[in-house]
């Protein structure tokens, strides 16, 4: 008799060497963001150094548009870029680094007005390499690691970092809660430090990635020359059900995501609060992320990413019901609960990700992958403008108002998710899954 072998979740040695590659890179840079919060550090910053929530609206619009826009162009170039992996390093090297300009400027003249322009360009470069490296990225995961382990590895992934990012969070947390010890620019000053430490080494982990071997992009058939106008953005909607509602909801969600910078200036317009809340909403925070990446990851790899996509949607209208109720309380333990439960679910918001990647996975392949994600961010990169013109939104309506038409808007994205075609090729609980080699991850037609 054969001795049992323990299951291996790899097919080659190169599955398993990126898994772990991929793993520790993700794992690191969701510790980073800890230290570059959208919704919390950096509306914190730019109000301590401007006071302008139009700047605040500048900086997540800078954002979202230099993370969707390049991924629309570069797509067009990955069967240019010959090492796949090195083209992502040299770019982490480049564009991560634009930090140092913040740093030094905070370190050397934290009164200048230097500082907002040194933060906006280290702000920019950062963003935009995101984005430079996001299809490719992309593109190196979805062929070198198999369908069956992605769940596994985004789980993993956004497990340990949330791990990470809970020590981020005390130290973070300590920071504020006593501003007569870090006073500023020290406490931004250990802030983006941190972060720019933990970018070099998820740039350094990087090396680890090798790349697979790309399949030829030469249309092998007549046929497929023929169907080439269906590869246009407009046909591709009009054609691929699965894509159209997808970006549907995406462009809801993205709305939802424009608008979380604001919550922490109407939480501070609140009676009662005080710095040492705004600490614990960080750990909050990165508690939700935790829970997050563990049940997003268990969700998508135990029963499938259309499920796991109601539950993030379902996660996000939690969010401004909570906020708008504990608006209309008249302060206490019960408002900060309920706030403090609010950033929790923008934590387990943080890991709904894993659903949309895994499904935009699904119904592509190596040929239709990095067009589907660039027409995904160009239908919604033309709402990364809308925070530009928060300042004059905010003045014309209420903090109310603008949530309560960002819930509307969440609830048509629940609806929208219901709708949504099961695209796995698994087979659970009666419901057949579309045929791997077929609509999932064939072109659309």
């Amino acid at each position: 008799m054969r001795p049992s072998v323990r299951p291996n979740w790899f097919s080659s040695a190169l599955e398993r060497r990126n898994f772990k590659g991929l793993t520790v890179d993700g794992a690191l840079y969701f510790v980073a963001l800890t230290f570059l919060d959208a919704t919390i550090l950096i509306p914190l910053f730019l109000q301590h150094v401007s006071g302008s929530p139009l700047l605040i609206g500048l900086a997540t619009a800078i954002r979202h548009l230099c993370f969707v826009l390049p991924q629309v162009f570069i797509a067009k170039w990955m069967h240019r870029i010959p090492r796949l992996n090195r083209f992502v390093f040299r770019t982490y090297l480049f564009c991560r680094f634009g930090f140092l300009l913040v740093i030094g400027m905070l370190f050397f003249n934290s009164q200048s007005p230097w500082v907002l322009i040194c933060f906006f360009i280290g702000h920019t470069l950062f963003c935009l390499g995101e984005g430079l490296i996001q299809v490719p990225w992309m593109d190196l995961f979805g062929r070198t690691i198999r369908p069956q382990n992605h769940g596994k590895l985004f789980g993993l992934m956004q497990t340990l970092g949330a791990v990470g990012s809970f020590a981020a969070g005390l130290l973070i947390q300590h920071v504020l809660s006593h501003p007569e010890r870090f006073p500023y620019p020290l406490n931004f000053l250990i802030v983006f430090s941190m972060a720019f430490l933990l970018l070099t080494c998820s740039t350094l982990s990087f090396l680890y990635v090798r790349e697979g071997v790309r399949r030829s992009e030469v249309p092998l058939e007549p046929e497929k020359k023929r169907s080439e106008p269906s590869q246009t953005l407009a046909a591709t909607l009009r054609q691929n059900l699965p894509f159209r509602r997808l970006t549907l909801i995406q462009m809801l969600i993205g709305l939802h995501q424009l608008a979380m910078p604001f919550y922490i200036l109407y939480v501070q317009e609140m009676p009662g609060v005080e710095m040492d809340l705004i600490g614990r909403l960080v750990i909050a925070q990165i508690v939700g992320g935790m829970v997050g990446g563990l049940l997003f990851g268990l969700l998508s790899e135990k029963f499938d990413n259309r499920t796991t996509i109601r539950w993030a949607v379902l996660t996000n209208v939690g969010v401004p019901i909570l906020i708008l109720y504990a608006g209309q309380q008249a302060g206490g333990v019960g408002q900060q609960s309920l706030v403090v439960l609010a950033f929790c679910l923008m934590g387990v918001v943080s890991g709904g990700w894993i659903g949309f990647t895994n499904y935009l996975l699904e119904i592509s392949n190596d040929h239709t992958r990095g067009r589907l994600v660039a027409y995904l961010n160009m239908c919604t990169a033309p709402l990364s403008l809308l925070p530009v013109f928060s300042g004059s939104l905010l003045q014309a309506f209420s903090y109310e108002n603008v949530f309560g038409i960002v819930l509307i808007l969440l609830l048509v994205a629940l609806f929208l998710s219901w709708k949504l075609p099961l695209t796995t090729i698994r087979h659970r609980r009666g419901e057949r899954g579309v045929r791997s080699d077929r609509q999932t991850n064939a072109a659309p037609r």
